[in-house]
């Protein structure tokens, strides 16, 4: 399989969302992702990866990279990694792997010095994947209601 990485347009609406229905458990206001999406795309210091299926068109995976500034040390910047989904009928055929070597690639364009990647705690089936890709230590948030 080859995959295409892109950011998404406004015609990928319908597809990112049954992506994020992955990790998420409703469905996302079309109009509000929409805006989201064209805000995210402008925006040089954030990448919203889409993964698509070559041979059918089918976007298959997804994550949010955001770059912000570090102070301290050489006060080169940070990649947070956010919203990693994949299609299951696309999980553990290499698409994630090739998401993060994606995302890690425009990191290191970036000058990022390192990155965090941030998901539920209760997706621990994916965090043994995480973990295979040399991320460790799982903690926990407080959500803001």
């Amino acid at each position: 399989m080859e995959l295409i990485f892109r950011k998404p347009t406004g015609k990928d609406l319908d597809a990112l969302d049954k992506v994020m229905l992955v990790i998420s458990d409703k469905s996302a206001d079309r109009d509000k992702m929409g805006q989201l999406i064209e805000k995210i795309n402008t925006d040089p210091q954030k990448y919203l990866l889409v993964a698509e299926d070559s041979s059918t068109g089918t976007i298959c995976g997804s994550l949010l990279g955001v770059v912000f500034e570090d102070i301290c040390g050489d006060c080169r910047p940070i990649l947070l990694i956010e919203n990693v989904a994949v299609l299951p009928e696309y999980q553990r055929k290499g698409v994630g792997t090739a998401m993060f070597e994606e995302i890690e690639r425009w990191g290191k364009e970036m000058d990022c010095h390192y990155e965090i990647l941030v998901s539920g705690m209760q997706r621990t089936g994916a965090h043994k994947f995480y973990e295979a890709l040399n991320f460790f230590e799982v903690k926990g948030f407080k959500k803001y209601l």
